[in-house]
């Protein structure tokens, strides 16, 4: 069972934590260079200065990460909590057609867990560079700059309650950014944390963003007790009831460039004989269609060169399936959209190999639907592909069966940002 615990913050001085718009940061896997230094230019203590290290030519970035660290600690900009507590975060944010929503999770120390132990829950794959940077960082720095953001059951929103309760005192850190807002509570009382953490016991977690900081922490774990030391046996996590109503999935659509000898009307030929499709005129037309069929196995919006217009591919249920490629895919994957789309369209259509997506030769991944309906119809594009968002069930039946889904098929909204609240590996509180 997952085994979480209050524990001390490092945090901002009490002057910053009421503006932490300047010193705060997006995950670190979200930022190409522009943003990074752009973040970097806010203010000369964001987080992103420890998160994502330079160092003078020839330098060890993590190493300069550990030192400014040190240096912040010292200066007194990051102060320790005065005692443990759990954090709980408020975000409001957009949601479709503009509405305003709120998520709310807490913060906790999680102790590390083997995946073969059921406790905690992957869903997505790895790759070895960041897992590997993200482990010389922490070694470098012994703490947690950045949370795992999880996913935990809630049966009957118990949680949920608890937490928006918390949420009505004064709030203890805020952040009003362009595209959310933040407000953290702390709670420190005893009943209160011990009534939250019961409701956790006996059961699991899930990842739902962070798998490569979980990794490198296990990896640092293990490199710790083989050296005889058990100092790195937990980490920094953000929880989220699965009941919460503010909890969103967004999709990661898909754009197909540089095919040689591309040919749309032989590509929507083959198209249409594993799939239903239906020619719309208008941007609005697709967004409705695609919309009212979600939940449903293998349904795409489309923009394929040449053609004008859009198209709505629905899968005919089954088609392809005798592939020998998705022969030896697990059964709850064979519906997933990104698995149905990869395999049949990408592979078998188009001739897009497992290699080439994994160098994403010919694909590009897109996060926002007016970035994708711009990209579209760039010159280039051979085909855009509109997805919609993985349904959390899925998700769930995936990740309990002991599989996971591939990379790019969720994406949780509004991110956890870095440096609302560190969690130190030296002078905890075991």
């Amino acid at each position: 069972m997952p085994v979480l615990s209050p524990f001390r913050a490092l945090a901002w001085r009490p002057d910053l934590r009421l503006r932490l718009d300047r010193l705060i940061a997006p995950p670190y896997d979200v930022l190409d260079e522009a943003g990074r230094a752009a973040i970097e230019a806010l203010h000369p203590r964001n987080i992103v200065h420890l998160d994502l290290p330079r160092a003078a030519a020839g330098g060890d970035p993590y190493a300069a990460s550990r030192d400014r660290l040190r240096d912040w600690i010292r200066e007194g900009t990051l102060v320790r909590d005065g005692v443990p507590a759990l954090y709980a975060c408020e975000q409001t944010f957009r949601g479709p057609g503009g509405a305003e929503m709120v998520r709310r999770g807490f913060f906790a120390r999680l102790r590390l867990e083997d995946f073969g132990s059921g406790a905690v829950l992957p869903h997505e794959r790895t790759l070895d560079r960041p897992r590997e940077d993200r482990r010389r960082l922490l070694a470098a720095t012994r703490t947690h700059l950045s949370p795992v953001f999880f996913l935990h059951p809630d049966p009957g929103g118990t949680v949920v309650r608890m937490v928006g309760e918390a949420c009505r005192s004064a709030s203890w850190a805020e952040a009003r950014l362009e595209d959310f807002g933040l407000r953290v509570f702390r709670i420190e009382a005893a009943d209160r944390v011990e009534a939250i953490l019961r409701c956790l016991r006996g059961g699991w977690v899930l990842i739902a963003d962070g798998h490569h900081r979980y990794e490198s922490a296990l990896a640092y774990r293990d490199e710790r007790r083989a050296a005889g030391r058990q100092d790195s046996e937990h980490l920094l996590g953000y929880f989220c009831s699965l009941e919460d109503p503010g909890l969103r999935i967004r999709p990661i659509h898909r754009l197909v460039r540089g095919i040689q000898g591309f040919d749309a009307a032989r590509f929507l030929r083959a198209l249409g004989a594993l799939f239903e499709l239906e020619p719309l005129a208008t941007a609005a037309d697709l967004r409705d269609r695609i919309g009212r069929w979600r939940g449903r196995a293998g349904v795409f919006g489309m923009a394929i060169r040449g053609m004008g217009g859009f198209h709505l591919a629905s899968w005919k249920e089954g088609a392809g399936l005798d592939d020998a490629g998705l022969q030896v895919v697990p059964g709850p994957l064979r519906r997933l959209d990104v698995i149905l789309l990869h395999q049949i369209v990408f592979e078998r259509i188009l001739g897009i190999g497992p290699e080439a997506q994994a160098r994403q030769d010919h694909l590009d991944y897109i996060k926002d639907d007016e970035e994708w309906f711009a990209r579209a119809a760039q010159p280039g594009t051979d085909v855009a592909i509109l997805m919609n968002p993985t349904p959390i069930d899925q998700v769930i039946e995936v990740t309990r069966a002991g599989l996971r889904l591939p990379q790019k098929s969720t994406l949780f909204h509004p991110k956890i940002p870095t440096g609302v609240v560190l969690e130190p590996l030296d002078g905890s509180d075991d």
